[in-house]
């Protein structure tokens, strides 16, 4: 009796099994349009939901909702739709899109295998500002928005591909990169995040705990404060007049600084190691070199505590 009992439960237990397979996902598409207006303000406050904008010349703009779930219990999978599902509240000024409030979180007893994205196409006349917790946000495109880019996000990644010339950007654990198009101004803040910087920008902003920091192609002044994070910079272009101010705790600092630059200002570490290609005038100590070059010169401070600090010239 006790086997046949055994036998029946092992049936029902594999029929549920198949059954949780054979599940059908649910799926939400569909695409809304917007006026666009000079100035208009588009703002996300979006959540888990990753967020893709493009910027095109455009007579309006275009969202497109794309929603898929896929759990072993429809009214889960129903419910992380409904809650992932955003909401549009349209003005003159403003394009508000947030997810619905209320708790996001669905318990299952099974699986639930689910993801929601929000693709935005603004013409270059708009205003944009970002706010995720653990959604990515990529910004693309060839047409540029005249203003600053405002992002914020916890745990999610932001990527830049180009759509913008002014990006301010804070993150707790996600990274930022920035590629194909430069910047004239990069303002980055991060917790354990890295900052990544490809093409450049006029000016850089920086500060991170634990993220390491690496930014090429620079064409003007830098600042970053930075905790246990390493720091990697070079310059295409550094015009007399421009700062470079480092300062870590304990992560090394390596510049690669345009050969003609004249430097006015020291470079020092506790305990590091300090190398540089540049001397001229400058008094060189164990710890600490300074330079005091005349005229127009770069303002260069760099300051570590057991980190070492590499300055390197390039043609």
């Amino acid at each position: 009796m006790r086997r046949a009992i055994l036998i029946a439960v092992l049936i029902v237990a594999l029929a549920g099994s198949a059954c949780i397979r054979t599940k059908t996902p649910l799926s939400v598409h569909e695409t809304k349009t917007f006026p666009t207006a000079p100035g208009k303000l588009v703002r996300f406050d979006v959540g888990s939901l990753d967020v893709d904008v493009r910027v095109a010349p455009a007579s309006a703009i275009t969202a497109e909702v794309e929603i898929d779930a896929r759990s072993s219990s429809r009214g889960a999978a129903h419910r992380w739709v409904e809650s992932h599902s955003p909401v549009f509240e349209d003005s003159s000024s403003a394009l508000e899109i947030r997810q619905p409030s209320g708790r996001t979180g669905i318990v299952v007893f099974g699986f639930l295998n689910a993801k929601a994205r929000v693709k935005l196409v603004i013409p270059p006349e708009c205003r944009l500002e970002v706010r995720t917790s653990s959604g990515d946000v990529a910004v693309r495109g060839d047409a540029v928005l005249a203003g600053p880019v405002r992002v914020r996000a916890s745990s999610g990644d932001v990527t830049v591909t180009g759509g913008l010339r002014e990006l301010i950007v804070k993150t707790s654990s996600g990274d930022v990169v920035v590629r194909h198009q430069a910047l004239t101004e990069l303002e980055a803040d991060t917790t354990s995040g890295d900052v990544t910087l490809e093409s450049g920008s006029q000016r850089a902003i920086v500060g991170t705990s634990s993220g390491d920091v690496r930014l090429e192609q620079l064409q003007g002044g830098l600042s970053v404060d930075t905790s246990s994070g390493e720091v990697a910079a070079s310059w295409a272009a550094l015009a007399p007049g421009a700062n470079v101010r480092v300062h870590t705790s304990s992560g090394d600092v390596r510049l690669r600084i345009p050969e003609a630059a004249p430097l006015r200002g020291h470079i020092s570490t506790r305990s590091g190691s300090i190398h540089s290609d540049f001397s001229g005038t400058g008094e060189r100590r164990e710890h600490e070199i300074s330079f005091t070059a005349a005229g127009d010169a770069i303002e260069i401070d760099v300051n570590t505590s057991s980190g070492d600090v590499n300055v390197h010239k390039h043609p």
